[in-house]
């Protein structure tokens, strides 16, 4: 198991985004927790990374309907 941590900027993140947010972060293979820093608008993902990359986190936010930064 490679864990790895990914910081993800999102574009004016609020809390109400948290649960479409969490749902689509952990479809993606190998998510093992999420979690979201208001102040810094970002989700802090820590994932295997054996079974996924950042892109495919990237990829599930802008999926999502949100915007990276």
């Amino acid at each position: 198991m490679k864990t790895r941590t990914a910081v993800i900027s999102i574009k004016d993140l609020k809390a109400e985004a948290f649960p479409a947010l969490k749902q689509a972060l952990a479809a993606v293979p190998g998510v093992q927790t999420i979690d979201f820093n208001l102040e810094r608008s970002v989700a802090v993902v820590e994932f295997d990374g054996e079974y996924s990359k950042v892109d495919d986190l990237m990829r599930a936010v802008l999926k999502a309907g949100y915007q990276l930064i």
